[in-house]
């Protein structure tokens, strides 16, 4: 318990104190309008890559927020570069991005200022803005409510009857207009007549039916088929006639019907365990988030669906020239989830997973010890196109029943050195477990 907490709080100072500051950094500054999100010691990326870290945040003025970046001395950035301020994904922390711009002109030197800035969109104000609408609803309902409320209602109603009068008027002063609507209506009676004197004559399908013998005849010899059938029917005769008589084959449906009923019961014991897992990765200085949610159908099956945040995205490569050099920039598109969907199997102690992990194929061992307090994990997956395939493993403890704390390594023969090890902080309820706290919330509350 000493050496987690220990680790938790070495975690906390890496990920909260910024370590590359030095002589191999030069400072630059940002006056965004907001940082909200933004912490010290967060990375500075260009084209996907890390080149710094987020040094300081100070109010600049009295309603901008100056944010001061440690860059690395080989990377030169123009002057009218923009600096935006992004998140990594829907779970993600925030970061700073640094869009170069035009090429051989003057760089920023240490202690200038980026002058172009974009900051994140802030979610609560958003949220104020419905939180002013709704009050404005609110006082218009309150309007309503009170007496002069009530008179506006009175004036609408007076209005409604003022605009009856000005039809009533209108109607009366084109006369004419009615009168022809009341002939185009005595038209359409006329129409009517003639139909039903074409019925009489025995003209037309329906007159043929009223009129015609052997219309009728045909729609005797109908019925008399109909009767045909219902008489097999009723002596057990055809596939309806057993359904309906023989024994057997209600039998067999109620069967059918029994084994569908087991079924549904199954699903109605089914249980869920929601999971979620954080993992700092040290070489990226990233948080990486994994939401997962169990379907155990049985004590030794379980179905698993989820989402787990992507560091590295769609990856590509561009080849170009500055300043007589070659360069090779890595392009990724860091906003998008992966996805996870799995069917694991348990053989006493030890669980066999296969299906997608990470939007990849692939497959994974879960081996429990210590009544389960301990759990060996190895997972084997498919990378990126014409590349080595993802390995990752680790041990997971879990020191209480619902939180669990973990270390491992991940994509360790990756080709493309992104290999790096992890610490993990994790969490999981059960349905049952949900269903207690929120039990345990609603009582305390209505004390």
């Amino acid at each position: 318990m000493l050496a987690a907490l220990g680790v938790l709080v070495w975690m906390a100072l890496r990920l909260g104190v910024f370590s590359g500051w030095g002589s191999d950094y030069y400072q630059i500054n940002a006056v965004f309008d907001e940082a909200s999100g933004l912490k010290v010691g967060v990375g500075v990326e260009v084209a996907g890559i890390n080149v710094g870290r987020v040094a300081d945040i100070s109010l600049y003025g009295v309603d901008k927020a100056q944010v001061s970046l440690a860059i690395r001395n080989d990377v030169r950035l123009p002057l009218d570069s923009r600096a935006v301020i992004r998140t990594q994904g829907v779970l993600g922390d925030k970061f700073v991005e640094i869009f170069p711009g035009t090429q051989g002109s003057a760089v920023l030197s240490s202690g200038s200022q980026i002058q172009e800035t974009v900051s994140a969109v802030d979610l609560s104000e958003l949220l104020e803005k419905l939180g002013s609408v709704a009050d404005d609803l609110k006082v218009l309902t309150s309007a309503l409510a009170k007496d002069g409320g009530g008179q506006d209602l009175r004036d609408i109603v007076n209005n409604v009857k003022e605009l009856s009068h000005s039809l009533k008027e209108l109607t009366a002063a084109n006369g004419p207009g009615v009168t022809k609507a009341i002939e185009t209506l005595g038209r359409v009676a006329d129409n009517m007549e003639a139909i039903t004197d074409r019925v009489n004559k025995g003209q037309g399908t329906l007159g043929q039916l009223i009129n015609d013998d052997s219309a009728m005849r045909e729609l005797r010899a109908t019925l008399a088929g109909l009767r045909q059938i219902t008489d097999k029917v009723s002596s057990g005769e055809g596939t309806l006639g057993r359904l309906v008589n023989d024994s057997t084959t209600i039998d067999k449906i109620d069967q059918a019907l029994t084994s569908v009923n087991n079924y549904l019961e199954k699903s109605e014991s089914m249980a869920v365990t929601v999971d979620y897992r954080a993992d700092w990765m040290t070489r990226y200085d990233y948080l990486k988030s994994t939401l997962g949610i169990k379907l155990h159908t049985s004590p030794y099956r379980y179905y698993l669906l989820g989402v787990t945040g992507d560091y590295f995205g769609n990856y590509s490569r561009t080849d170009y020239t500055y300043n007589g050099r070659q360069y090779r920039r890595e392009n990724r598109d860091r906003g998008r989830l992966k996805f996870n969907a799995q069917i694991a199997q348990r053989f006493y102690d030890l669980v066999v997973r296969g299906g997608v992990f990470e939007s990849g194929a692939g497959f994974g061992l879960d081996y429990y010890l210590f009544d389960e307090t301990l759990a060996i994990t190895m997972e084997a997956f498919s990378g990126d196109f014409d590349h080595n395939p993802h390995l990752r493993a680790m041990a997971s403890w879990r020191f209480w029943k619902y939180f669990y704390l973990g270390a491992g390594y991940d994509d360790f023969i990756s080709d493309l050195h992104r290999s790096t090890p992890f610490f993990s902080f994790g969490f999981s309820f059960t349905d049952d477990d949900l269903k207690e706290l929120l039990g345990g919330a609603s009582s305390f509350i209505s004390k």
